[in-house]
């Protein structure tokens, strides 16, 4: 296990659903999870996610931070402004439409005349819905994990964040590199020196880092949908 640096480059942005990055340790479960159903269901199984049910860990390529139950994979979420100079950039609103073809259904409708589809009202009404998108053209994140097993678990991933349907989070390449210069500690909690790049449970700060940071009770690792997955910790810097 060394210290990487994992970039994803996306010609299009991304769209999130939060104020920072994607988990890398979630992508990677993520797609661990769907070979996995794939290998059970060609034998005839089924396996199937149980929120009332504390999941199985994944083994995922890269290191764990802690054997206590609070424990948390080595990698961050990703960096959403990686420029030397620190610049934010707003996120991009796009706007996201639908509309069903109200006359069409109303053919359909087994009274004659009758106004049981709406467009104004119940599932079938009109939707503008605002996107948040972040015009980054590339996402990096850092980690300490193995490589190899890494770049053959993100080939499997083309696009990343919500709305992948309508292209959305794009990914053109994968790149992970290693990175000698990174400690160890830092590749798999920080986007740089003394900047938080994921949520960490509170042992993990050292003394006198985390006097200024709120606590709040979120998830450390994937499932991150998971109440198993939440604790008390710090959240990432935005």
């Amino acid at each position: 296990m060394i210290a990487l640096i994992v970039t994803a480059f996306t010609p299009h942005g991304v769209v999130l659903s939060r104020p920072w990055g994607v988990a890398l340790d979630g992508l990677l479960a993520s797609v661990v999870w769907h070979r996995r159903k794939a290998q059970i269901a060609a034998t005839g199984g089924r396996l199937a996610y149980c929120h009332d049910v504390d999941p199985e860990p994944l083994e995922l390529p890269l290191a764990r931070c802690g054997d206590d139950a609070n424990w948390h994979w080595m990698a961050t979420f990703a960096d959403l402004h990686p420029r030397p100079d620190g610049e934010l950039t707003d996120p991009d609103i796009r706007w996201r439409t639908s509309r069903t073809d109200r006359h069409r259904l109303q053919q359909l409708a087994p009274v004659i005349g009758s106004q049981v589809v709406s467009d104004s009202a119940g599932r079938y009404q009109r939707r503008v819905v605002p996107v948040m998108a972040h015009p980054a053209t590339s996402l990096t994140w850092r980690a300490v994990g193995d490589p190899e097993s890494l770049r053959d678990l993100l080939a499997d991933l083309g696009s990343i964040g919500k709305h992948r349907g309508v292209g959305e989070g794009l990914v053109s390449r994968w790149e992970v590199t290693e990175a000698p210069g990174i400690d160890l500690w830092s590749a798999g909690h920080e986007h740089a020196p003394g900047v938080l790049g994921r949520t960490v449970p509170l042992r993990c700060l050292p003394a006198g880092q985390d006097t200024a940071r709120p606590v709040e009770v979120a998830a450390i690792r994937p499932p991150y949908v998971h109440p198993a997955s939440r604790t008390r910790c710090y959240s990432p810097d935005r």
